[in-house]
């Protein structure tokens, strides 16, 4: 068995494995069947691009968007309104930073004892960003209000 046929049904168990578990929209449409196929093809093509709009019920959202990171309960004189909001996580490159010594023994020359030298060691700096990217206010069950960052 060459290599190349070792790695190719490993790669596809692995994609298969991580995608299987994905909040995916085809699987959130799946799922809410019943609200999806009544859609007009326009609506489901709309949500299928993450396009949500002021009147949306809560199921229209989840379609389009998947679960929120946050869920917020808003209290107000005239009733309650749900807010859903949505946020993207990344990495970013700060820099790098010393973060010690390392030792290195090595055979001397000629054969009669070690020589010990010492390097620099550095490491890559990270921090983890949070960005909220939409937020989504329902009243009534329905879209009343989307914030939405500019890109």
């Amino acid at each position: 068995m060459n290599k190349t046929s070792f790695l190719l049904p490993l790669a596809a168990l692995a994609a298969a494995v991580l995608l299987g578990g994905c909040d995916t929209f085809n699987k959130r449409a799946d799922e809410k069947s019943a609200v999806f196929d009544a859609l007009s093809p326009a609506t489901q093509k709309r949500l299928e691009r993450g396009k949500i709009h002021v009147g949306d019920s809560e199921d229209l959202v989840y379609i389009a968007l998947g679960n929120p990171d946050e869920k917020r309960q808003v209290t107000r004189a005239d009733g309650t309104e749900a807010v859903w909001v949505y946020r993207t996580y990344w990495e970013q490159y700060e820099g790098r930073a010393w973060v010690g010594w390392r030792r290195i023994v090595v055979p001397a020359a000629g054969g009669r004892g070690y020589v010990v030298y010492h390097e620099p060691v550095t490491q890559d700096i990270y921090r983890t960003r949070v960005d909220e990217v939409i937020r989504v206010t329902f009243t009534k069950g329905v879209v009343s209000v989307v914030e939405q960052n500019k890109r």
